[in-house]
């Protein structure tokens, strides 16, 4: 394309200004003066060194194409020594990049052209600047210098991402920006080292997505993970400034063996090598070989004790093919297909395994330390280390998560020093108990944020691992993971929605990126709640109103997102389907569904007629779902087509919970006869006031038991009202024959200070239910009311003349106003950690996590600065929230909802203290004592059942509370305890919500 018509995409709008995720910018698009500083890089030819590294080249030849993709201006990729590089032209600009070593950085900097001082010896580290005159016949230079291999790369890419290139351009068919003119700014920049030195993912759980879609793309049923396949891969991890690998290796009855990276296509590892990848293999898979390798009929059992010879070999031929490939060897020995050995005494065993896998090494490399060897500490693992199993200080320790994105060990003591470091190995989906989950993105950020975080402040900082699955869906997650493990110090749980506006920039341009970046904050925190694969429809309480609310949040989500599609530019959609749209709309049907045949099941019992309708929608909805899957095969002639296939929906109770579905089904639909009238002494307009089950007990009455024309028992009885509570509601419903209209109209209200709304109107076929809404005029209401109104309610027609009575109980005491005061309301307090009146004035202190929660809106609590909270000096901290008691109580109970989090420390195990008033602290464990568990490996007692809420609940008996104001006092022992919500149960009754109920009333 012309430069003139890239002027008109400008002047259209579809050019976005420059951007910087977190580099600090070192381009221009705006138009300069030629007299300026800046330097025109629009149609510089890039030009390298011969004899620079292969991945440098390959980079370089990347650039040439994404600069044409921006600009529409073809160019060079000019490969030479100084003397003939730009092939005797003379270029008024020139694009320069090189590592340190090269034959162009070398002569610049001897003729003092270049100063590469400040990052020589540097790790991966890469420098920017602009150059006069820097080779002959070069008038100006926009020169970029790494400090190694990897280091060049990433200033490559670095400057096509600020240009206008994604990293997703493949892997999210993020189109190329587009601008008429790049200039190169006249400054020097310097970017490094990274937080993390390896840094990378694992491609697992293969089946049945990224498999069969590779080989749909190729015509075929099965077809290898090749060359092609990893090259995308390999870009994607460079540009994400990533450089580590643990290649895919599911194990496949239909096309045995499975994948195997080393085989599939001889070439994988030699194209890792070139493009600057890391290779090593998962935590089950030693010494360079994949467990697919291992064949039990011609080899033997995998079994040390028995077979040791043979897996000894086999072992061996992983390092040689190896060859001096740069890689990351795993020792240790697990069963084969993720499972603890087979062996009387692991521990034994595994000093025999080291002092055999390090000798490999030495005969092939020198020595027993020559390379890089990583012990992944997963499942069973991490009891042999806790047991005293340690292996030579050189070797990196992995630690690993929970499966469920909790760190579950991190280094202590003398560890943070180990020669080999220790890393981190971190889930975003997961194969396995308490259930797999991998269909969609469930990942909240700031979750991921808090554990990560943590890793780096207690130092395990040598390699970050993040099982990523397909890759798709899981582009946010690993873009931020890899973001954060290259700078931890640009993130803050206050930068979060700073951070996604910056990516959705990147992706789709500036216009959208608030709104594109506030969906995907509230994506992340509803995922919070729990994750797909593990919402059921008895998830979210539906008397209470949590369901409903939940599904009104997901369904303004997806609003909000198909809004926007309508707006994105035709070449942006399948982008935006995949990173925004898609996981909107997809996790808004999926929670409509499931709490859909909830609220079904509970219309047919109180026998509503609208039971159907909703039933209906259940299944609209289970239809549209797969609409999206559909709209996923059809787009971009097929590219992903089969990628987001998996199955999701399922029964709540089959064999095999813990795997996924084989094909979706919807279960357990009912269905009202609508053309059958209610029983005739109740009627057919149904009642129902929130928190009631009075329509349910209704679905079956005996005359001569149950007295009606007005209910006395299984009434509509509303919650108790007082001052500080939310407007109730009242629905009103057809019951009995859909083909008869019902008019009702209310009584005249009891009290003139309250209102409710509408009074009259009439349910049909069409518009089968109604609700009112109650409020109270407080002001009005005489002090020290204490009484239950009666609103009469008439309908007509009916067999017999329509009469009930809806109850509204309400209580007027005062409460002397007092900043940050919660009182009781309805019979509890709920408050949000982040609104404490006061904390101690001491090191450490509490601080406010904003976007940190599952069952908070504002956020959540925990001590800091990090390490002083990691000693004594933490248990004098507190935090205080001032509470007005309106019901005594001789023995009052709260619930703490902690964010979900593992004892990282052995010598400093998480407490907590919440007491009441001067009580003294009262510590108790947030966890129990660990157990065993043979697919999960230590976990503690509360793990199976409650891992999936994402957070901790405690009940915490405070002793007896006399009617008036009081302090609640929370204190914690360390710094990774972060408090949520507190909820005081004053009534004792309990409402079974699954996030705790809404925070209640505090005074301003």
């Amino acid at each position: 394309m012309r430069t003139a018509d890239w002027v008109k995409l400008v002047a259209l709008g579809l050019a976005s200004p420059v951007f910087a995720l977190l580099e600090e910018s070192f381009v221009s698009f705006e138009a300069v003066a030629p007299s300026s500083n800046h330097v025109s890089i629009t149609n510089a030819h890039v030009l390298t060194s011969q004899d620079d590294f292969v991945g440098v080249h390959i980079a370089a030849d990347s650039l040439v194409s994404d600069l044409r993709q921006i600009t529409g201006v073809s160019r060079d990729l000019r490969k030479g020594i100084p003397s003939n590089v730009t092939r005797s032209e003379t270029l008024e600009t020139a694009i320069i990049v090189g590592s340190i070593n090269s034959t162009l950085i070398r002569h610049l900097s001897e003729q003092n052209a270049l100063n590469v001082s400040d990052i020589t010896g540097k790790f991966e580290t890469f420098k920017t600047t602009v150059v006069e005159k820097p080779l002959a016949g070069v008038g100006r230079a926009l020169v970029i210098v790494g400090s190694d291999k990897r280091g060049t790369i990433y200033g490559i890419h670095t400057l096509a991402e600020q240009s206008g290139q994604s990293p997703w351009h493949w892997f999210a068919d993020v189109p190329a920006k587009k601008h008429a003119q790049i200039h190169a700014l006249p400054k020097t920049t310097i970017h490094g080292e990274p937080s993390v030195q390896y840094r990378g993912l694992f491609i697992n759980d293969e089946e049945p997505a990224l498999n069969v879609w590779w080989a749909k793309q190729h015509n075929a049923t099965r077809y290898p993970l090749d060359t092609e396949f990893y090259g995308h891969v390999f870009d994607l991890l460079l540009r994400l400034k990533a450089n580590y690998l643990w290649p895919a290796m599911w194990k496949s009855f239909i096309h045995p063996p499975g994948n195997v990276f080393f085989t599939d296509d001889p070439g994988n590892q030699q194209l890792a090598d070139d493009y600057g990848i890391v290779i090593s293999t998962a935590h089950h898979e030693p010494m360079h070989r994949a467990t697919n390798e291992w064949n039990e009929t011609t080899m033997g059992p995998w079994d040390w004790s028995k077979n040791r010879a043979n897996i000894t070999k086999f072992m061996e031929e992983g390092i040689a093919r190896a060859g001096n490939n740069e890689s990351y060897f795993t020792i240790g020995l697990r069963g084969l297909g993720d499972e603890a050995a087979n062996t009387g005494n692991a521990i034994e065993m595994l000093k025999d395994v080291f002092n055999v896998q390090r000798g490999i090494i030495k005969k092939y490399h020198g020595a027993e330390d020559a390379t890089n060897q990583v012990w992944a500490l997963y499942k069973e693992v991490a009891s042999y280390y806790d047991a005293g199993l340690d292996p030579p200080e050189d070797v990196t320790l992995l630690f690993p998560d929970d499966n469920a994105g909790n760190v579950y060990r991190l280094p202590t003591g003398d560890e943070v020093n180990r020669k080999g470091g220790t890393g981190v190995y971190y889930h975003t989906e997961y194969v396995g108990l308490p259930r797999s989950y991998k269909w969609g993105n469930t990942n909240n950020i700031p979750k991921m944020l808090k554990e990560l975080t943590h890793s780096y402040l207690r130092g395990a900082t040598r390699i970050w691992i993040v099982n990523v699955g397909d890759i798709k869906p899981m582009e946010l997650p690993l873009s931020f993971s890899m973001d954060l493990a290259w700078d931890v110090t640009k993130f803050s749980f206050d930068k979060i929605p700073a951070y996604l506006e910056a990516y959705a920039t990147r992706e789709f341009g500036s216009d959208h990126a608030k709104e594109i970046a506030s969906i995907l904050l509230e994506h992340s925190h509803l995922v919070g709640f729990r994750r797909y694969e593990l919402v059921t429809p008895s998830t979210y309480c539906h008397l209470c109103g949590e369901a409903e609310r939940v599904v009104e949040r997901w369904r303004s989500l997806a609003s909000r997102a198909k809004a926007l599609y309508g707006k994105i530019d035709a070449d942006t959609k399948p982008a935006f389907f995949q990173l925004v749209y898609h996981p909107a709309v997809s996790g808004a049907l999926y929670h409509a569904v499931n709490i859909g045949v909830a609220t079904n099941y509970r219309f047919a019992l109180e026998r509503r007629n609208s039971a159907n309708a909703v039933a209906q929608q259940v299944l609209a909805d289970f239809e549209s779902a797969y609409d999206l899957v559909e709209e996923w095969d059809a787009m971009l002639s097929g590219k992903w087509r089969d990628m987001m296939s998996q199955a999701v929906y399922d029964a709540v109770e089959e064999p095999k919970m813990w795997a996924s579905p084989s094909r979706d089904i919807v279960a357990n639909l009912s269905f009202v006869q609508v053309r059958q009238d209610m029983q005739f002494s109740l009627g057919n307009l149904g009642l129902r006031a929130e928190g009631s089950i009075s329509p349910t007990e209704q679905g079956r009455w005996a005359e001569s038991v149950d007295a009606s024309m007005p209910t006395t028992n299984f009434a509509p009885l509303l919650p108790l009202t007082d001052p500080y509570s939310p407007p109730r509601i009242v629905d009103l419903f057809m019951r009995g024959n859909h083909r008869v209209p019902i008019t009702w109209t209310l009584d005249p209200l009891p009290v003139p200070w309250l209102s409710i709304s509408p009074l009259t109107g009439t349910l049909s076929r069409d518009n089968p239910d109604a609700r009112l809404t109650l409020k109270i005029d407080w002001s009005s209401v005489p002090e020290g009311y204490n009484r239950t109104l009666e609103i009469g309610i008439r309908a007509t027609p009916n067999p017999f003349p329509y009469f009930d009575l809806i109850r509204l109980p309400i209580l007027n005491t005062p409460i002397p106003a007092s900043p940050g005061l919660f009182p009781e309301t309805s019979g509890l307090i709920s408050i949000e950690g982040p609104h404490f009146a006061s904390s101690s004035n001491t090191t450490p202190s509490f601080q406010r996590f904003t976007h940190l929660a599952s069952r908070s809106e504002s956020g959540s609590i925990a001590l800091r600065p990090f390490d002083s909270a990691r000693t004594p000096a933490a248990k004098t901290a507190s935090a205080s929230y001032p509470i007005h008691v309106t019901t005594p109580s001789k023995n009052l109970w709260a619930t703490v909802y902690i964010n979900a989090g593992l004892d990282t420390d052995p010598k400093l195990k998480m407490e907590f203290s919440l007491t009441l008033d001067d009580k003294p602290a009262n510590w108790t464990r947030v966890l129990g004592n660990y157990i065993k568990n043979p697919y999960a490996g230590d976990i503690p007692p509360e793990w199976l059942d409650h891992v999936a809420d994402n957070v901790w609940t405690k009940r915490v008996n405070l002793g007896s509370a006399e009617k008036g104001r009081h302090e609640l006092v929370w204190r914690v022992n360390s710094p990774e305890v972060y408090l949520e919500k507190i909820v005081v149960d004053v009534a004792g009754k309990g409402r079974g919500e699954y996030l705790g109920p809404p925070e209640t009333y505090r005074f301003a």
